[in-house]
């Protein structure tokens, strides 16, 4: 940084005072990363350098540093300091230094003990005080600082500000850009104490960075949150700390008034004094009397009493004031491109470009999360204090161990509550797939109220125009008209929406809708559309309530049989076990023909050499044999001889779990779904499966940490709910969970909400499947001959149900008001690898209560395109085979 006149030619002569030649620099590079002792994080914005040599830098966002010297230049016993607000300086003698170029070395510092009885300075204090302005303000044409070239990181220039003796509580930091020929610059704002020769003691005691960009003009920074209070002469400067693009270029303006100002070229460098010129620095402040101190002190004093563990807290003035956030994306020191940075519960979003950088438009409180497949996602809430706001995004790693077990949510209400609450309410909305509340939702919905539309709209798209954030109305082949939801999950999203109206789906837009009609709108984006509707509505939902449909009778509240409005009287159509069978192996057939154990073993050695590679030969000769003969030690070896034909075969592998859960093997299980979970991270059946294995050995807190980290991934939109599937399941068992192996004490409300969503069921029925592109119908019959799907319990299906994508389990509760034999039948499509696919069936009995029963069977199923009879199932759910 440098002042000059306008008598020399404008930046182009100017003598560059923030770079160093490349000369200086030579063989001995040192690199390293600086991290914190106690919490391991790494740090970044350290001061690294030999002290007042002139070589020096700052670490990375990631903490990493690279610093080339020439120890040609320097004595052994110079010293390289690493320096930062907060920790204990650290020195090196250049002797002791080790300087290798392939080594990546690491530099630990010491947290510094702080000062913990701070006073804080609230909004309250500062009603009614005197405002003034110190420093300099008057920005000058004949006068300009800047860094040019490559720059040099751990630059600074500093102006000193005159104070008189009177209390000035530091509000905001003023400065001006005049031009900027670089993409962004960081700098740090850094305020000295008066008094020294050159700047020494900082009395900003936390690092403070601020993004300038191109545009020119006056740049602020509030000091607000950081209790500066002066009552004597100070210093206040930048300190360059990035750059991004090629180069340098970063003009700002100078003041015409006299003063001193101080730069260095480098971190850890010399200072060299300006006397007589002035960058244009200015403060405004607000003065405080000596009784306002008083106050000040004792009320710290007395929330230090008060609460002696917390951190006395800053009081911010809660404005609701929109500002541009501007920052960067990292990931190991690399920009992320196309991270997706969004104000929570908002379809506000952008994504950042090539260099990770993105700008978004936020409010004081709002949460900015930055989200990127692959990463953790990171959250940051927009202060008084931020404009600018860099994060470093970590690769997703998913572990079993040290998942943090935080307080369960508040169950969401039930359909019957939403519905009773409906008409009180704006911020639920009617779907077929039942009602939705904004609230709870993990997805950005927008709602309208019918008198919120655009009334004197000819049609349903002119009176949602410009009412939805991220929705647009595009002419498509200049014939029709379709409308598009820019979604979370895609900045650019291509399919269009569709539209619900009273329960009835339309591709096309419902140009016939009377607008006064319309009692309530959702806008649903894809991702949350999809997991109602299926892919049909990957583009997002327009989903519709008119007037009349809100205001007809409650259809959801009358418990109607659906089994009797439609012709599905049960004709015995199904084949029986017995059929079943003779489309099964004939080393099988063979099996299940002996009376016998010493015959079934002689069946099994007979065909053990001939299907020695075959996985599903000894797979099934370990079920068979452990459903039907209490041999231990034989059934055992089956497997223990044949293990390696297990390894790596995610599906046999899950196969194989079923078998030993269903003779009561769960540590054997266990073992089998941790390899799987390994190697299917990113599947939500994963978690379901590694948690209720966690459960059955009795592993209460590792159990805990599964269902804490789903539900984490699952708020960020890392995993997506099968509502249809495997979401019901997990929400079943967690709730389980909860009433029954842990110590944790659930409301009346919850314990209520639980038993409403099994009203009128007394049996669960619980079907896993090993391969989750199986593909199968599942039939119920009830006691009165007639096939059908519950209203209240099976989530408003057709008659038959098919697998859900990358989840392979599913569960059903059944009435219990119709007393009699229940009949489940199957008829199974097929998978695409054309093996056999592994069915586990569990039966519960009084589930959930003291007297909980269950009994478990596997199915090996292959025969395809036939209904085919699983058991019988009285309501008392005791199951038994035909």
């Amino acid at each position: 940084m440098k002042l000059i006149t306008k008598l020399h030619i404008r930046y182009c002569l100017l003598s560059c005072l923030c770079t160093l030649s490349l000369g200086l620099f030579g063989q001995h590079q040192f690199k390293g990363t600086v991290i914190d002792a106690e919490t391991k994080e790494t740090l970044p914005f350290v001061n690294i350098g030999i002290v007042n040599k002139g070589v020096g830098t700052v670490s990375k966002f990631d903490g990493k540093f690279y610093l080339e010297i020439n120890k040609v230049n320097f004595s052994n016993n110079d010293i390289l300091q690493f320096s930062s607000v907060g920790y204990k300086t650290v020195q090196f003698k250049i002797s002791e230094v080790n300087f290798n170029n392939l080594l990546f070395q690491k530099v630990v510092m010491q947290p510094q003990a702080m000062q913990l009885h701070e006073a804080i300075v609230s909004a309250k204090y500062l009603k009614g005080k005197k405002d003034d302005v110190i420093g300099f303000s008057y920005p000058s044409k004949n006068k300009f600082g800047y860094w040019k070239g490559d720059g040099s990181l751990g630059a600074e220039l500093v102006t000193r500000i005159s104070v008189d003796k009177k209390k000035h509580f530091l509000k905001d930091f003023h400065f001006y850009l005049n031009e900027n020929y670089s993409d962004s610059v960081l700098v740090r704002i850094n305020v000295y104490k008066g008094g020294t020769i050159y700047p020494e003691d900082k009395l900003l005691k936390k690092s403070v960075t601020k993004m300038i960009g191109k545009s020119p003009g006056m740049v602020t920074v509030d000091l607000k949150p950081y209790n500066l209070i002066v009552d004597e002469d100070f210093s206040i400067g930048l300190e360059l700390l990035e750059v991004y693009g090629k180069r340098v270029g970063l003009v700002l303006a100078a003041d015409y008034r006299p003063s001193t100002s101080y730069r260095r070229y480098v971190s850890q460098g010399q200072w060299k004094t300006f006397r007589g010129d002035a960058m244009t620095f200015y403060v405004n402040t607000s003065t405080l009397s000596e009784d306002d101190i008083s106050q000040i002190s004792e009320y710290a004093r007395h929330k230090t009493l008060q609460n002696s563990f917390n951190t006395p807290q800053i009081n911010i003035n809660p404005v609701q004031t929109h500002r541009s956030i501007t920052g960067f994306v990292f990931n190991n020191g690399k920009p992320v491109e196309n991270a997706t940075v969004q104000i929570a519960e908002s379809l506000k979003h952008t994504q950042t470009d090539a260099y990770g950088r993105y700008t978004i438009m936020a409010q004081i409180g709002d949460v900015i999360s930055f989200d990127y497949l692959g990463f953790e996602k990171v959250e940051r809430t927009v202060l008084e204090t931020i404009h600018n706001i860099n994060v470093t995004m970590n690769v997703m790693v998913e572990e079993l161990e040290g998942v943090t077990v935080t307080e369960r949510a508040r169950l969401k209400k039930t359909e019957a509550e939403m519905f009773s609450e409906y008409l009180t309410n704006d911020e639920f909305a009617k779907t077929t797939f039942g009602t939705i509340d904004k609230k709870t939702s993990a997805h950005a919905i927008t709602i309208l109220r019918g008198e919120d539309l655009n009334l004197a709209g000819a049609n349903i798209l002119d009176a949602i125009d410009g009412k939805v954030p991220g929705l647009s109305v595009r002419w498509e082949s200049y014939r029709e008209k379709y409308v598009f939801i820019r979604s979370f999950s895609s900045i650019n999203n291509n399919r269009k929406a569709i539209f619900e109206v009273d329960g009835i789906i339309f591709e096309e837009v419902p140009y016939f809708l009377d607008v006064a009609a319309i009692d309530r709108v959702a806008v649903i984006p894809g991702l949350a559309a999809a997991t109602r509707y299926g892919q049909v509505a990957a583009g997002g939902i327009v989903a519709i309530r008119t007037k009349a449909a809100v205001y007809s009778r409650n259809q959801s509240a009358e418990n109607m049989d659906q089994s009797k409005i439609r012709n599905n009287v049960y004709e015995f159509d199904a084949i029986d076990k017995e059929q079943a069978n003779k489309n099964l192996p004939s080393y099988l057939q063979a099996l299940l023909a002996c009376n016998k154990f010493e015959a079934a073993k002689k069946v099994y050695e007979e065909n053990e050499k001939l299907y020695s590679s075959s996985v599903y030969f000894f797979l099934d000769a370990y079920i068979y044999f452990t459903a039907n003969w209490k041999q231990e030690k034989f059934s055992n070896d089956i497997i223990s001889n044949h293990q390696s034909l297990f390894e790596n075969n995610i599906n046999e592998m899950k196969a194989l779990a079923y078998a030993y859960q269903r003779v009561g093997e769960f540590e054997k299980a266990n073992k089998l779904y941790t390899s799987v979970f390994v190697k299917r991270p990113n599947y939500a059946q994963s978690y379901r499966d590694m948690a209720n294995s966690y459960v059955e050995v009795n592993e209460v807190q590792k159990a805990a940490n599964l269902y804490s980290r789903y539900t984490k991934l699952l708020n960020d939109s890392f995993l997506v709910a099968d509502t249809i599937g495997l979401h019901p399941v997990i929400t079943t068992e967690f709730n389980h969970f909860l009433q029954h192996k842990t110590d944790y004490n659930i409301s009346s409300e919850d314990l209520k909400e639980v038993a409403a969503m099994r009203e009128g069921a007394d049996t669960r029925l619980l079907f896993e499947w090993n391969d989750d592109e199986a593909e199968f119908d599942l039939q119920f019959v009830n006691p009165e001959n007639r096939y059908f799907v519950s209203n209240t319990s099976l989530n408003n299906q057709n008659e038959y149900f098919g697998k859900q994508e990358y989840s392979s389990s599913k569960e059903f509760f059944l009435e219990s008001d119709i007393q009699g034999e229940w009949i489940v039948n199957i008829n199974y499509k097929g998978n695409k690898s054309g093996l056999p696919t592994y069915f586990k069936v569990t039966s519960f009995s009084g589930y959930g209560t003291d007297n909980e029963e269950s009994i478990t069977r596997i199915y090996r199923l292959s025969f395809k395109n036939v209904n085919q009879n699983l058991f019988y199932l009285p309501t008392l759910g005791v199951d038994r085979l035909n």
